[in-house]
């Protein structure tokens, strides 16, 4: 178990607290199991423990929730989940200690003013979306490198990239619907405990996240118009074998007219018995082909 403090003057996070601070404090999950004091703790357990979204529950004692991070490719690290348990006293973070800690250190170095657990849980949301609209452009910067790809050569595993990068997206889409939805939920059920500035704190978390859900719905439809572009690639491709495949049937079915007509080697048949005969079948054969080929490349077919 980890404790820290708030300090009342200048809302600093003190990493040797005093007993009549408001109170954070880390806990693991088997650590928050073995305590019974905090009211509601049964919900809380069976949320950490099928935790799958970010959500909230607000009870009369307490706000409770858990917080699911998706993992961010070039960190290289799993998505972070952890519960949040809020009251007057403090608030509870169960979890992964070193790596919560380890959020709680850089938040330190940014944070000012006077704070309230409620205001640090804000701060803390805040945080955690602080470079999402980097990590965003890094994923459109993917998908423009897909496209610039696309328009030079039907790209290897091209399939397979976008729908890797669509899932990864929709992780993030749902991710930021649930941000809104957690922080419409306390401003609505909190609304009357809160003062004004702190009203648009929470305001304003929730227009960021509108705006990051915005952003991805943004890349969602940059990968529908790729997906799209990538079919109509494979179209063309499809279609110029097509073609090819005609032509060059077109250009020897009077050849097999020919050998046909004369295979049947009928007793009557013009020139069958004249010597020239094999010779002037060939020079008619290339003549047709290379008229053939003059007149697709008119039509610009080959």
């Amino acid at each position: 178990m980890i404790r820290y403090g708030l300090s009342k003057q200048d809302g600093r996070i003190l990493f040797e607290p005093q007993e009549e601070q408001s109170s954070i404090l880390l806990m693991t999950f088997d650590q928050f199991q073995k305590e019974k004091k905090y009211p509601h703790h049964l919900v809380l357990e069976k949320s950490i423990r099928t935790a799958r979204y970010c959500k909230v529950e607000i009870f009369a004692e307490c706000v409770q929730g858990t917080i699911c991070i998706p993992k961010k490719q070039e960190e290289g690290k799993e998505k972070l989940i952890f519960g949040f348990y809020l009251n007057q006293e403090g608030i509870l973070l169960v979890g992964d200690e070193k790596r919560l800690s380890a959020l709680i250190g850089k938040m330190s170095q940014s944070v000012r003013g006077c704070m309230t657990p409620r205001h640090f849980l804000l701060l803390l949301l805040e945080f955690l979306i602080a470079e999402d609209v980097l990590y965003l452009q890094t994923i459109e910067d993917r998908i423009s490198g897909f496209e610039e790809k696309l328009l030079e050569k039907i790209p290897d595993h091209f399939y397979q990239s976008i729908i890797s990068c669509r899932k990864e997206i929709s992780v993030y889409h749902s991710y930021y619907e649930q941000l809104m939805n957690l922080s419409d939920q306390i401003q609505e059920f909190l609304s009357d405990q809160m003062p004004a500035e702190e009203l648009r704190a929470w305001q304003m978390y929730a227009n960021r996240t509108e705006r990051l859900h915005n952003h991805v719905e943004m890349l969602r439809e940059y990968v529908v118009q790729l997906r799209e572009l990538y079919q109509s690639r494979i179209d063309m491709e499809q279609n110029r074998i097509m073609t090819l495949l005609t032509v060059v049937t077109t250009l020897f079915m009077p050849l097999t007219l020919i050998a046909g007509w004369y295979g049947m080697n009928f007793v009557n048949m013009p020139a069958l018995s004249w010597k020239y005969g094999y010779p002037a079948v060939i020079v008619i054969s290339i003549l047709i082909i290379v008229l053939e080929v003059i007149y697709f490349r008119k039509k610009k077919m080959l």
